[in-house]
């Protein structure tokens, strides 16, 4: 599957991603259930995975 995004919409999605995996750090350190924490472990790698294939949006100041 391909999406085409504009910058604006690849900017949001950059930020709600590192938002989501910074909140499931929190969350993983608060879980007390092995397996609970393993299953979002391996949400936050996924998370990872699709930050990682967004290209970096760079702003020159004019």
């Amino acid at each position: 599957m391909e999406i085409t995004l504009t910058s604006p919409e690849r900017v949001v999605l950059r930020e709600t991603l590192e938002k989501a995996i910074k909140d499931m750090l929190m969350e993983i350190a608060n879980t007390d259930n092995r397996k609970m924490r393993l299953g979002l472990k391996e949400r936050e790698e996924i998370l990872i995975t699709i930050l990682a294939k967004l290209p970096v949006e760079v702003h020159i100041a004019a």
